[in-house]
């Protein structure tokens, strides 16, 4: 009798672990549900580089008055694998995804984060070929959808109005956005796509270089080769999160081409506005708010110095921490996979 017992307990716990194992994975939406339950929250704001630094600094700054949660603790990660190599300069989409993947089980290993923002669109294109995605149990959002969206309101407004997409290589080649607009009504006639290689890296060098004036410069100049000026509204939109701090150089080098810009569009304020809406607003009297950095990559002074300017008025306490990284150079794997030939 005793070992019939034991045998069904062994059954029932295989079958309980075969459950588990074969359980379908929780949808995006019970996921984010089960965050806003949450008093205590940790985020993880992840890029390849420091243009999602903005997106960090905008929430800690509207996260302080919220009252959405009690304690939220803030990790900017910068996931780009070394100072000298990027995702954009690897060889194949396979080893971009096997490197991010690297960082994300990095992430989840030594943060352990509630959310994770991917505040990177080449990063975000890439996320759905990760192993990770497919077992992840936080809810993870990419900015793509937020730019999209973005686009897709200003040119719903008006059928004949055109946009003007500026991108990494990488982000360009996966076409997401494109795709995207075309799925939601946009017509692809009205819908031009730019890379502009290397243009990220040399902002975060230096935002006022003559190299990134020269590139920004070179870079609307092929726009404007692509560009079929008929009259109709012409939209410009950011979709590298780098590109909005150099919002006026792309200006004016619309302008020295002639070309009217009825607005340009930068995904990067509007990424975590799902997070501020009425019904989740002052839940608690207070909010605790503590925002740190770390960086796969060192970070050199004058790169510092140079993001630091463009974050401080918009969060104080994120530009500081920005100064006061932490510099992790072994997180995760990668020289192996980018070398691989």
């Amino acid at each position: 009798m005793k070992k019939t017992k034991y045998l069904y307990s062994l059954l029932a716990i295989l079958l309980l672990a075969n459950y588990q194992l074969s359980a379908p994975q929780k949808s995006f939406d019970e996921l984010l549900s089960e965050f806003f339950k949450k008093e205590n929250v940790k985020i993880v704001v992840t890029d390849s580089g420091l243009g999602g630094v903005s997106v960090a600094a905008d929430v800690v700054s509207r996260m302080k008055n919220s009252g959405v949660f009690k304690n939220v603790e803030i990790i900017f990660f910068n996931s780009q694998p070394h100072k000298k190599s990027g995702y954009n300069s690897m060889k194949t989409t396979e080893q971009k995804v096997e490197v991010f993947n690297n960082a994300l089980e990095a992430m989840q290993k030594h943060f352990q984060p509630d959310m994770l923002l991917i505040a990177c669109n080449t990063l975000s294109v890439i996320y759905d070929y990760t192993k990770f995605s497919k077992t992840v149990k936080f809810p993870v959002v990419g900015i793509v959808e937020t730019g999209i969206d973005l686009i897709n309101e200003k040119l719903e407004k008006d059928p004949n109005s055109n946009v003007i997409i500026f991108a990494t290589k990488t982000t360009v080649k996966q076409g997401q956005h494109k795709k995207g607009l075309l799925e939601l009504g946009i017509n692809k006639n009205n819908i031009y796509v730019e890379a502009c290689p290397k243009l990220a890296g040399r902002i975060e060098r230096g935002p006022d270089s003559d190299t990134t004036k020269s590139l920004v410069n070179i870079y609307v100049k092929e726009a404007m080769q692509k560009y079929e000026n008929t009259g109709e509204p012409l939209y410009v939109s950011y979709n590298c999160t780098h590109y909005g701090y150099v919002d006026t150089l792309f200006k004016k080098a619309f302008k020295a081409h002639g070309v009217e810009v009825k607005e340009f569009l930068d995904p990067n304020p509007l990424m975590a506005d799902f997070m501020f809406t009425k019904n989740l607003l002052n839940r608690f009297k207070n909010t605790e708010v503590s925002v740190k950095i770390v960086s796969q990559p060192e970070l050199s002074p004058g790169k510092l110095g140079a993001i630091y300017g463009l974050i401080e008025p918009i969060s104080d306490e994120t530009a500081e921490a920005l100064m006061e990284y932490e510099f992790t150079p072994d997180y995760f794997e990668w020289e192996s996979i980018a070398n691989r030939e």
